[in-house]
Parts: structure tokens; C-alpha cells; sequence
């Protein structure tokens, strides 16, 4: 058994080589575009897709197990969709292309990593993930406390500023990711492993961890964002429900709220930084509040309304629209010269504006439709093979159903986060 597995491993090697290229560039293709190669910046944009297309054809070469009917779904109805894009719709070919790549040449990574990763590749990434934790809450560190006018918050290009909304003069901060929503996901993604190490009993080197814990909870306030604590909240009770099947987990469960509720006291009466950026961070939850009043202004009720409002709008859509590619920044651009939203900021809204009802609706309505699939199989998981799944619903669930897609950071995480969670799920059978 043994024996067969090692084969598999190595058979395997070339995809996942190539899985963890696509993750590190992921993590820092906004350097790449800000920092290192500027002048760069447009062709980095798809920087992953010909990484994308080998992996694709190195599964299928090596007989990988990942076509499924989310697939066949997806490719008809991008095909269609470009067909009439092309035929009555906007006829720019390349602006239909860069739409089509979303569902064409990543969304099938979910699948492949999902049949190749084993339970050592996800610890690995996970270890890997804490170490590049520290390394990006030290350059958030360095955005935050830095005018934006300096070269750490230089924006996309090596021009203006990378920073986003000011709240008492404060910016925030991108750190390797091309925006602050890449950011954002980031942090979501690497409390995953944090709080999957501490509840689980895999080895991780206790320095590394407390480490790791430490920057991500000084990198929370820092980033000025509801949606990164807001989601690192939603990872942290999904991971505590995995994790509560014995008296010993429960114990475990409040051992480590002990110790997160220990580290923030400690930092905020000794760490200047952290505790302005907690004063920061709620000066803008109460603006946001006194701005939104009347409105959903929490992250759940962002978050039902970021999903019911679309569906409403589509309702009204016509029922074919050939729009394929013009609701991304990158569309928009060849299309107009300038970046903005031509459709929607909303991914929804962007699917649904692009395609039309019933494209863009069946394109909605698969997504959901996989989120809700890869949930009720977390659970049903036995206790011992549910931690780690049930960690991944608390950010993979929301980047499924609503994580936008169309901003090359959002795509990675959301194709990573995805594909780590399918398998997860696989490890029993794996084991089996």
C-alpha cells in the first residue's frame, strides 16, 4: 500500500511543482507588478495562466481524475458566452478571452489539486504558509506606518499609491497582493492553518506557530478591513465546530481562546502599532456604521446582501447578453482606456451582467451549487477527518460563491483555497 502511494506521489510530481509555482505567485505577483518588474505590470496580469494550461494538460497526460460535471458545466457555458460575446455582443476577441480564461483555464485547478494534493502537500503549504505570514505582516507593518509616497507603498506599475481609503490619515495597506482585497483573502486563508495547528495534533514547530499566530493577529487591525476579521471570525467558529467532537478537543478549543485572548491584552499594552491600528480599524467600523446606517454594514449581512441583491438584478437581466470580459479591469481598459467598473464591482452582478440570465444565472447558480456540495461533505466527514475541511469552509465557501473572480489576487486565492478543500475532503477516501 505503501508502495503504491510513493508511486503516485512521484507520478504527480510535475503537477504539483507546478500547483505550488501558481500558489507563490499568487502571494506575490503584486510585488512582481509594483516592485520588481513594473514595467511589467499588464502582461503579469496573467502571470499563472500558461502555469494554468500545463497543469490542465499535464492532468489530463497523466491521467488525473478530474473532469467532472462542475467542468463540462462551466466550458459550455463560457463557450456560448464568447460565442454570442463575439457574434452580438461587445466582438472584441481578447477582452473576451481574458473572460473566458476565469472558467476555462482555473477553475479546473480546483479539481486537479483537490485529486493530487495529499494530507503531507496541504501540511506543507500550510507550514509554508505561516512563514510567509511573518514576512507579509512585516511589509504591511512597514505600508501602514509609511507615508504613501514612499517606495514600500508604491502602486501597480510604479505608479501612485497602492493604498486604499484613508481613515485618520491612515491607508490601507496591500502588502505583496496588487489591492487590499488580496490582502484581505490572504489573512483569511493563512487563519486556516493557525487555527488548524492548534486545534489538531500535526506537527508544526511551536515557534513557527506562535510566531505566525502573533503577526496575523498584529496584520488584522492593520488592515483597516471588516472583511479580513470578519472572515477570520467566520474560519475560527467553523474550525472550533470541526474540532469539538470529544471533551479533550473542547478543552483544546478553550485552551486556544485562552491564548488569543492572552496575545491580543499582551500586544495591545505593549505594542504601540497594534494598538493603533485597533483605534484605526474601529474608527472605521463606527464611520462605515454612521455611513451605512440603514444598510447591512455587518459582515454577514454584507455578505447576504452582496448575494441577494444580485440575484434580484438578474432577475430583470436579459436573458442572453454578450458582455464576456467587459466587467473585469482589464476588459475595461482595452475597451475604454481607462480602469473602472463597465458592469458591476459585485462578482455576482459582474457574472450576471456579462452573461445574462440564463448564462450568467446557470454560471451563479454552479457555484453555488459546488460550495453547498463541498459543505454537506465536510460534514459528513468522521470527527477525526473533519477539522481541517470544515477550517477551509470558513474561507473557501464565501470565495466560491461570491469572491471576485475577476481581480486576478481574488481568482488565485479563491482557486487555492477551493482546490485545498477538495482535498482535504479526499484525504479519507485517499486513506482508504
Amino acid at each position: 500500500m505503501n508502495t503504491i502511494t510513493e508511486q503516485e506521489n512521484s507520478k504527480y510530481n510535475s503537477i504539483k511543482i507546478a500547483i505550488w509555482l501558481y500558489f507563490l505567485l499568487w502571494i506575490f505577483e503584486g510585488a512582481l507588478r509594483k516592485w520588481i518588474l513594473p514595467s511589467l505590470s499588464t502582461p503579469l496580469l496573467v502571470v499563472r495562466d500558461p502555469i494554468a494550461i500545463y497543469i490542465i494538460l499535464r492532468a489530463f497526460y497523466l491521467d488525473v481524475k478530474f473532469v467532472n460535471p462542475y467542468i463540462v458545466v462551466s466550458f459550455i457555458i463560457t463557450i456560448l458566452s464568447f460565442i454570442i460575446t463575439l457574434t452580438f455582443g461587445h466582438g472584441n476577441i481578447f477582452v473576451g478571452l481574458y473572460g473566458a480564461r476565469i472558467m476555462l483555464l482555473h477553475f479546473p485547478l480546483i479539481f486537479i489539486i483537490g485529486s493530487v494534493f495529499t494530507k503531507e502537500d496541504l501540511l506543507k503549504m500550510g507550514r509554508v504558509m505561516l512563514a510567509v505570514n511573518i514576512l507579509v505582516t512585516l511589509i504591511v507593518y512597514l505600508q501602514f506606518i509609511s507615508p504613501q509616497t514612499a517606495f514600500i507603498n508604491i502602486g501597480i506599475g510604479g505608479e501612485g499609491s497602492a493604498g486604499f481609503t484613508g481613515y485618520r490619515g491612515y491607508f490601507r495597506p496591500s502588502g505583496t497582493f496588487s489591492f487590499t482585497t488580496g490582502l484581505s483573502s490572504y489573512y483569511i486563508l493563512v487563519s486556516v492553518f493557525v487555527f488548524y495547528f492548534w486545534l489538531s495534533k500535526e506537527f508544526c514547530s511551536k515557534i513557527l506557530l506562535i510566531s505566525s499566530t502573533i503577526a496575523l493577529l498584529i496584520a488584522l487591525p492593520l488592515t483597516v478591513s471588516r472583511t479580513a476579521v470578519g472572515g477570520v471570525m467566520l474560519v475560527g467558529l467553523f474550525a472550533f465546530i470541526g474540532s469539538s467532537t470529544s471533551f479533550k478537543s473542547i478543552f483544546r478549543v478553550l485552551f486556544m481562546v485562552v491564548i488569543i485572548i492572552s496575545l491580543f491584552i499582551v500586544l495591545q499594552k505593549t505594542t504601540s502599532v497594534f494598538s493603533l491600528g485597533t483605534e484605526v480599524f474601529m474608527s472605521r467600523v463606527d464611520e462605515a456604521s454612521v455611513v451605512e446606517k440603514g444598510q447591512n454594514s455587518s459582515f454577514i449581512g454584507r455578505a447576504l446582501s452582496g448575494f441577494t441583491d444580485p440575484i434580484i438584478n438578474l432577475l430583470k437581466s436579459p436573458l442572453f447578453i454578450g458582455n464576456l470580459g467587459m466587467g473585469t479591469n482589464a476588459g475595461s481598459q482595452m475597451l475604454t482606456g481607462k480602469v473602472k467598473f463597465l458592469i458591476s464591482e459585485g462578482e455576482l452582478g459582474r457574472v450576471a451582467g456579462e452573461q445574462g440570465l440564463i448564462l450568467g444565472g446557470g454560471l451563479i447558480a454552479l457555484r453555488l451549487l459546488l460550495a453547498i456540495s463541498l459543505f454537506y461533505k465536510s460534514i459528513k466527514l468522521p470527527g477525526t477527518y473533519k477539522l481541517l475541511p470544515l477550517a477551509f469552509c470558513g474561507s473557501a465557501l464565501f470565495l466560491i460563491t461570491q469572491g471576485q473572480w475577476a481581480q486576478p489576487s481574488m481568482l488565485g486565492c479563491s482557486v487555492i483555497a477551493a482546490g485545498l478543500l477538495d482535498a482535504s475532503i479526499n484525504l479519507k477516501k485517499k486513506a482508504e
